[in-house]
């Protein structure tokens, strides 16, 4: 598999930041995260022993009572049985007969007696049945603690939703959701789909997108003493996101046809095969029979430099138009002289040859010629800018956000950036990504190949510009090491990134697996959708391109 950032991750030991396992749901993933000393999630088993407090059973309530709203769908739980130090919460009265029918006077809200509250709850078999959850905000306030170790809920979803759990304490308490696929009453290893836990000050949360029908538990658990806690838990129609695989396979086919505004796609043409496999999964040669090949357009590789002289590239290599080759001279005035085919900001120099054939790879998948031989890119007709940020000897944080600046000054439509690391979380290179979408640049960003559950730097960034993409083989099976979308919704679509053939240095090819070699297929169907339409803005072509993915097929 190719290094995420060449020498930027040949000098740490890999981390997990997440389990990736997924769990008894389709497109799911299990967001406890794992720790690492390169991020500042919650530990797997490092909890915060110093704040774990018990408290007197005296000073905790136990809540008794669900109110709902008459015309409201938000229901929330409350109520006012004291615990006692003599008398634990099972032993005393059930939730059920403490509630009365009718209309709750000061609220005007009606208490749900016709909710099953016949026990306390305190298991997965016994749980409390809070019916029906597809678009509700649900509130519950209770206690757990020594007498009573757990609280369950059980509740239905009938259509597909988007799900997002959060809980408030002082400290020590933590969250599970379930689903008991198996029917017997117990939370199963592979039943576990998401967990969470509260230290001091902080909440705890479970993002869930597109959890399908069926019914699910929310258990939450105490590690010392009493705790009070406010559960939140609100369940809205799907967008069709997936924390594994975000909206999906992108499409070249559906995209251009979303572009010309037409219902129809380009007809099915038979798949190319061999070498291009890759391009055949993204839809491209529909789109190229179609007359659309990324003409036009131009995508700058910001990487570690392209073989220009590669036979299968030379003729789409970026030419600078206003520069006069070799006089020493900026003729343009851009700041670098005689760049005629883009910079080297590793050196400071105007020859940007690649080092070690990452960014030749990078190129090739993204607009290789479609000359009958070997292999062709998604947008064999676009042009390459190519722009060298890093070689084995020289990298820095300003270089990359330069190169980016440099290539959204110089005309670039869309700006690949295969390139992914922890230490790229700055702000020098956030600002020079948000430069290039202001300019009108869409930039496609690697996710990265750390095994987490969510994109690294500077993909981690698509929620507010740019796109992130993941990996997928040519079974549409999600790559094991491909950073997933994660729980927040964010531009995130895949592509294939595992044995993708494509150009490597001196006339040569070779096959090279990682998000890297995924995001210039997104870069390429970009291409393809503004030479269909080159008035549309970066957010324009987002949109595009993640309402077309399809979802379908995706093995998470």
């Amino acid at each position: 598999m190719e290094s995420t950032l060449g020498i930027l991750a040949s000098d740490r030991e890999q981390q997990l930041t997440a389990a990736l396992t997924t769990f008894g749901n389709s497109g799911q993933l299990n967001f406890f995260t794992a720790s690492n000393p390169f991020n500042a999630s919650v530990p797997t088993n490092g909890f915060d022993t110093d704040n774990l407090t018990a408290i007197g059973s005296n000073e905790q309530q136990q809540i008794a009572n669900f109110i709902v709203s008459q015309n409201s769908e938000i229901f929330s739980y409350s109520g006012s049985e004291r615990a006692t130090s003599s008398t634990s919460p099972v032993q005393q009265k059930s939730n059920s007969e403490a509630m009365t029918a009718g209309t709750y006077l000061l609220t005007g809200m009606r208490t749900a007696n016709q909710l099953d509250l016949s026990d306390p709850g305190n298991s997965l078999a016994t749980a409390r049945n809070i019916g029906v959850a597809d678009n509700n905000r649900l509130t519950f306030n209770d206690f757990v603690g020594v007498d009573d170790n757990d609280d369950y809920y059980r509740f239905t979803i009938n259509n597909n939703s988007d799900l997002s759990l959060r809980i408030d304490v002082l400290n020590g308490t933590g969250i599970e959701l379930i689903q008991d696929n198996n029917r017997n009453g117990e939370a199963d290893y592979d039943e576990l789909l998401g967990r969470d836990y509260a230290s001091a000050g902080a909440s705890g949360e479970i993002n869930f997108f597109n959890l399908t029908p069926g019914d699910y538990y929310v258990a939450v658990y105490s590690f010392s003493g009493y705790k009070n806690y406010n559960l939140n838990l609100a369940a809205t129609p799907a967008t069709g996101f997936s924390s594994n695989y975000g909206y999906g396979l992108v499409d070249a086919n559906a995209a251009v046809a979303r572009t010309f505004n037409s219902p129809v796609k380009f007809p099915e043409v038979p798949n190319v095969g061999g070498n291009d496999w890759a391009r055949d999964m993204v839809n491209a040669p529909e789109v190229w029979q179609g007359g659309i090949t990324g003409n036009g357009i131009v995508v700058a590789v910001v990487d570690s430099g392209v073989d220009y002289n590669h036979l299968d590239l030379d003729a789409n290599i970026w030419q600078n138009a206003d520069e006069i080759p070799n006089n020493q001279i900026d003729d343009d005035r851009n700041g670098y002289v005689d760049d005629i085919r883009g910079w080297d900001f590793a050196w400071n120099d105007n020859n940007p040859m690649d080092w070690n054939g990452h960014g030749t790879h990078v190129a090739g998948a993204i607009a290789a010629e479609r000359n009958g031989f070997h292999i062709t890119g998604v947008a064999p007709n676009a042009k390459i800018m190519p722009v060298k940020v890093w070689d084995p000897y020289n990298w820095n944080i300003n270089s990359i956000a330069e190169g980016i600046r440099y290539a959204a000054n110089n005309g670039a439509n869309v700006i690949n950036l295969s390139l992914s690391d922890y230490r790229l979380s700055s702000k020098v290179i956030e600002d020079a990504v948000q430069y290039a979408n202001s300019k009108g640049s869409v930039v496609v960003m690697s996710a990265g190949n750390d095994y987490s559950s969510q994109p690294d730097y500077p993909a981690k960034n698509a929620d507010r510009f740019g796109m992130a993409v993941g990996g997928i083989d040519r079974n549409s099976k999600m790559a094991d090491f491909s950073n997933r979308a994660g729980s927040k919704p964010l531009d995130y679509i895949v592509a294939p990134g595992v044995d993708v053939v494509s150009t490597t240095p001196y006339n040569t090819y070779n096959k090279k697996t990682g998000t890297s070699m995924a995001a210039p297929h997104v870069a390429g169907v970009a291409a393809l959708v503004l030479n269909a339409n080159p008035n549309l803005t970066p957010a324009q072509v987002k949109q595009i391109l993640t309402s077309t993915a399809n979802a379908n097929e995706i093995i998470a």
